[in-house]
């Protein structure tokens, strides 16, 4: 039984591993960027952003819409007086909250209230933790953005610079945001860049009951020819295809310290088989049926072998619990940027447990057959030779 739950427990952990690693990032990665962006092809486009959300809100599988500005640029500080390479989104709050309600909470601000401009100081922003930490800013501090003008009435890369004030220092753990990332206000961001149009992005919210497939494809003919859509799961495909090829791979080779520990479970049944060979003959010359020793012993094995399991999912989901309760499993920054995420919370989900039981149960019910025939092919006359 200790055999068996060790392994069982060996592996609800690695299934709770890769689990939450395969949620964190999906969470991460819809969180920041919607389920649906639409962005323009051309500068044809690029005005009517109003136009186009109006036409995907008609969408009956949209549950909202909201205008975003991406922009490439340097946030510098004092301490960093160069600058460091950032990725600088612009959104309204109230909108965002409607999309992305994960990202909402990282907007610059306190208490589910967004920050708003003070005349005469500069506008707020939210910096990531760890871009903060190589800036050496804080709450309160002063940055300086730049970003190329985006008006379209110059050189392509002459750079537009302003001062911002960091309002929050957010953390997601996805170690691409926390590391790059600032947010600010959409508005704030449009006249730093000059950019003519209100957004250069639409996010879009679905209805969890649409179908994902279906809806996309409503918004793709709603949005026309000078928009262009994409689906943020589906651009990041093969990340979760490795995951899923990786967790199933890893799900069989954990799965034979399972399958091994069940050889416990056949020498168990084989020594008592042994033991109980005049019992055996005595029940036969009774009467008993080949049939009953099988059922016996077959359930002799399930018995030690469920309570093993039993033991094991117990153990296992405790050893997840705690070390997602304590964050144990996280990782320096460096080590985050190959991971994406600097914390992996360890996921217990059903449909794994049920995996893992219907496994188990496989593999402890063959290794109970064999001993269980043996026991049903006692001969009568050589257990009782000597009685």
């Amino acid at each position: 039984m200790g055999g068996i739950a060790l392994g069982v427990a060996a592996l609800v952990v690695a299934m709770g591993l890769l689990s939450g690693y395969r949620t964190e990032i999906r969470e991460k990665l819809v969180g920041a960027n919607a389920e649906i962006v639409v962005y323009p092809l051309g500068p044809a486009g690029a005005g009517d952003i109003d136009a186009l959300r109006r036409r995907l809100t008609a969408v009956h599988a949209v549950r909202a819409t909201a205008p975003v500005i991406y922009q490439s640029g340097l946030a510098a500080s004092a301490d960093v007086p160069d600058g460091l390479d950032a990725v600088l989104k612009g959104v309204d709050a109230d909108d965002e909250a409607r999309v992305s309600p994960p990202l909402a909470a990282e907007l610059p601000g306190t208490g589910g209230r967004p920050a708003v401009d003070v005349p005469g100081e500069p506008p707020p922003v939210s910096v990531g933790a760890e871009l903060a930490r190589r800036l050496g800013v804080r709450q309160g501090s002063e940055i300086t953005l730049s970003v190329p003008d985006a008006s379209g009435g110059g050189p392509v890369f002459v750079p537009r610079a302003g001062r911002f004030r960091v309002a929050k220092v957010f953390r997601t753990n996805f170690a691409e945001y926390d590391a790059e990332w600032i947010f600010c206000g959409r508005a704030a961001l449009r006249s730093l860049c000059r950019m003519p149009a209100a957004a250069n992005v639409v996010e879009v919210r679905l209805d969890p009951k649409a179908d994902r497939d279906a809806a996309e494809r409503a918004i793709r003919t709603a949005a026309g020819r000078d928009f262009s859509v994409a689906d943020t799961l589906s651009m990041n495909s093969g990340l979760f295809a490795a995951l899923k090829v990786q967790q199933t791979t890893l799900f069989l080779v954990i799965g034979l310290i399972v399958a091994v520990s069940t050889f416990n479970v056949v020498a168990t049944l084989v020594m008592t088989v042994q033991e109980k060979k005049r019992d055996i003959g005595v029940l036969s010359a009774l009467g008993a049926a080949p049939g009953f020793f099988s059922r016996v012993f077959l359930w002799l094995g399930a018995l030690l072998g469920g309570t093993g399991v039993v033991l094991g999912i117990g153990f296992g989901s405790l050893v997840c619990a705690v070390v997602t309760g304590f964050r144990l499993l996280r990782f320096p920054p460096g080590v985050a940027e190959i991971y994406f995420v600097s914390y992996i919370p360890f996921l217990v989900r059903p449909l794994d447990l049920a995996a893992i039981v219907a496994f188990s149960a496989l593999a402890i019910v063959a290794a109970s057959w064999v001993p269980a025939r043996r026991a049903a092919r006692v001969d009568v006359a050589e257990a009782l030779r000597y009685e």
